[in-house]
């Protein structure tokens, strides 16, 4: 089984993030491309003076139509980090997986940020999983992987758990490096956690770049603070996997 973790460097532009995202998934093959959260997203103080509406013209929309698009050339499943969702409710910052050119799964974060509330983004509520040839997928996004009882629900069960995130290196978003979260996840529930994240800044932070795959015993795969495509083979961490 070879995911691909592809840790996208901001080029300061959606139009060019999305495009740069579409032209490295048709070039990988791979059983699974996994991407960032809001990997579109140019970072900065970039929410800071548009409405949402205008960002999802801008990220949300384009970066979908390239994931359907890029999905009917690439020979696995696409799990396409992040992208800003509008809906007749609101907007949500959603997962969205694509095989094939189909939609096969869409995971609203649950556990939004205080940033994205004062930025009207909705909180998502339902648990999300989708089925493989490598067995059942479960997804969570971010500072959904904070919360033990959340966790529980996604990862109970599954091979893999996909984790898309933007890892903060300031506060107040800061944390332990090392993988402690994916760590506890990996171990308590037997799972491979493909936890992938972005380079570059977001509302003037740094942005951390710690993408890993984290086996139930150790870590298999982490990035250094750059911008990287990865192909991961995670088969043998699977056959271990005890059912």
């Amino acid at each position: 089984m070879r995911i691909a973790i592809f840790q996208t460097a901001d080029k300061g532009d959606a139009s060019k993030n999305i495009q740069h995202v579409h032209d490295a998934i048709v070039r990988q093959p791979a059983d699974f491309f996994v991407l960032p959260e809001l990997f579109a997203m140019p970072g900065g103080d970039y929410f800071q003076h548009q409405a949402l509406v205008d960002h999802w013209r801008e990220t949300g929309q384009p970066a979908l139509e390239m994931l359907c698009d890029a999905s009917a050339h690439f020979e696995g499943f696409i799990i396409g980090g992040s992208v800003l969702e509008r809906t007749p409710q609101g907007f949500y910052n959603t997962c969205f997986v694509f095989h094939h050119g189909d939609m096969v799964a869409k995971y609203r974060k649950i556990h939004i940020t205080p940033d994205e509330v004062d930025m009207g983004i909705l909180p998502g509520s339902e648990i999300v999983s989708f089925q493989t040839p490598f067995g059942r997928a479960g997804l969570m996004i971010c500072a959904d992987c904070l919360h033990e009882q959340t966790t529980d629900r996604i990862a109970s069960g599954k091979k893999m758990v996909f984790l898309p995130t933007v890892a903060l290196i300031q506060p107040p978003h800061s944390g332990p490096s090392g993988h402690p979260v994916s760590k506890r996840i990996a171990a308590k529930h037997g799972a491979v956690v493909v936890k992938v994240s972005r380079v570059g800044t977001y509302n003037g932070n740094p942005i951390a770049g710690e993408s890993a795959v984290v086996c139930p015993d150790r870590v298999l795969f982490e990035t250094k603070a750059k911008e990287e495509l990865a192909v991961v083979d995670c088969l043998a961490s699977l056959l271990h996997k005890k059912d």
